[in-house]
């Protein structure tokens, strides 16, 4: 887990793609304090999961940690559900 590039908050990181509930849906768990690091607790973001763009928002949702959403869409084309790894970008959008 590092940050790249501390003014532009690229953050870089490895995460296990997590069911939501009974659903097939998935998200994946940010390790930062989105808050501390950005003045927010809702941060609209570009993404990438193993390179595959996304755009998105981190949120806390009742979690213990913030969470990004990953779609069934790119989670066909990476070739990866529920349990996998991922690699993960996130950069704050305007």
């Amino acid at each position: 887990m590092n940050e790249s590039g501390a003014n532009s908050k690229k953050l870089k990181f490895s995460a296990v793609i997590r069911q939501n509930g009974d659903m097939d849906a998935a998200y994946v768990d940010v390790p930062y304090d989105i808050r501390k690091l950005f003045g927010k607790g809702r941060l609209l973001v570009n993404a990438a999961f193993d390179g595959e763009p996304y755009r998105g928002q981190v949120v806390k949702m009742g979690t213990p940690c913030y969470i990004i959403g990953i779609t069934k869409a790119i989670r066909k084309k990476i070739h990866k559900t529920f349990g996998d790894t991922v690699e993960v970008t996130i950069e704050e959008r305007s």
